[in-house]
């Protein structure tokens, strides 16, 4: 018997969707104005909030084949994104910054979202269980990914340091092994997975290390 608790991913509330791409787009707003360096204007700014709001699902419904994307079926994910974004250039000096506690909880929450759906709308789709832990890890990644190298940046999933990609693919992983016991419990689980292990790897200091460099004739023998 499955354990009844909200489909997340498969019922995803319009209110639901919207937090989630006002979250990584007041994310992708604060992160264009994270430095004195940068010279990002107001197009600069709303681009950055569009990729790390709506990145995410973008990839998704490209992989998928799911035509139009989700973002232009309404007018509603556009506008979160506009009004995240000039809510960000007008009261700048009260948004925490990009690495503080709460936007890393924010971003977390942004992350295990995107990662359950994007499995969720994957097994919809009938795509085998590789292909939809494919899936979500696009969906949860792609935004960070897309941002980062707008501000030239090296993406948080490629560098040494506080787990990232491996946290999305606890929670898509999650999702798939729990999914036979109920949805709604899956997407919860993957919620959770990811905020926690989130704030466990950088309350303990756990960070990744760089891999070694390959060895060249001269070092063999």
């Amino acid at each position: 018997m499955g354990i009844d608790l909200p489909d997340l991913a498969q019922d995803t509330p319009l209110w639901l969707a919207l937090l989630t791409t006002g979250v990584g787009a007041l994310e992708g707003a604060a992160r264009s104005r994270g430095s004195i360096d940068r010279d990002f204007d107001l197009v600069g700014a709303f681009v950055c909030a569009l990729f790390l709001g709506l990145g995410g699902g973008l990839a998704r419904d490209v992989l998928l084949g799911n035509d139009p994307v989700e973002a232009i079926r309404t007018p509603w994910y556009i506008v979160v994104v506009v009004g995240c974004t000039a809510f960000v250039l007008t009261f700048r000096r009260f948004i925490p910054a990009p690495r503080s506690v709460p936007m890393l909880f924010l971003d977390a929450l942004t992350l295990g979202l995107y990662a359950a759906i994007g499995v969720q709308t994957a097994l919809s789709f009938h795509v085998d269980l590789v292909g939809a832990v494919v899936v979500g890890l696009f969906a949860s990644l792609t935004g960070g990914v897309i941002v980062s190298l707008l501000l030239q940046e090296r993406p948080a999933l490629l560098r040494p340091g506080p787990p990232y990609g491996l946290l999305a693919l606890a929670g898509v992983v999650t999702y798939v092994l729990l999914s036979p016991l109920g949805l709604g419990l899956a997407s919860c689980a993957c919620l959770a997975v990811v905020v926690l292990l989130r704030w466990a790897t950088l309350r303990w200091h756990v960070n990744t290390h760089p891999v070694g460099p390959l060895q060249g004739p001269e070092s063999s023998g």
